[in-house]
């Protein structure tokens, strides 16, 4: 039990801290675009700044869900890939089905990666604010 926690500790951990300097690298990236007047706006339509945030967001959430579906396989959880992407993907937004458990020794991680799906929305909501804010940047600055 106290092995399960270590581990789904440190892959959220992990998976956060990567996740966070990603958001930050596209946060950068449409400021200095918005900045630049890349395309000959003075600022970049809002639907082009959701529509990159969107893309991003995705690449995100599928790199976590598949890390989540890596550690199982290498904890030897799953012997293929389509059960544990399935039970990562179920877990991490925390729809839980049931139809498909850990083992006791185990069922920790199952928790814990529904709170790092829980987290990684939080960040998703938040990039989301933050994306929403660019058009008055300008203007408070």
């Amino acid at each position: 039990m106290l092995f399960a926690l270590l581990v789904g500790s440190a892959m959220i951990v992990a998976s956060l801290a990567i996740s966070i300097i990603l958001f930050d690298l596209a946060g950068r990236m449409l400021r200095w675009l918005n900045d630049t007047n890349m395309f000959g706006y003075n600022r970049l339509p809002l639907i082009f700044d959701l529509n990159i945030a969107a893309i991003w967001i995705l690449f995100v959430l599928t790199c976590s869900v598949w890390g989540w579906a890596v550690l199982y396989m290498t904890i030897g959880l799953f012997d293929a890939l389509e059960p544990a992407l399935y039970f990562s993907i179920v877990s991490f937004t925390t729809v839980g089905y049931g139809d498909v458990v850990l083992p006791e020794e185990w069922r920790l991680l199952a928790g814990l990666t529904a709170t790092h799906g829980l987290l990684t929305f939080g960040l998703f909501t938040a990039f989301l604010v933050e994306i929403f804010n660019f058009p008055t940047r300008a203007r408070r600055v």
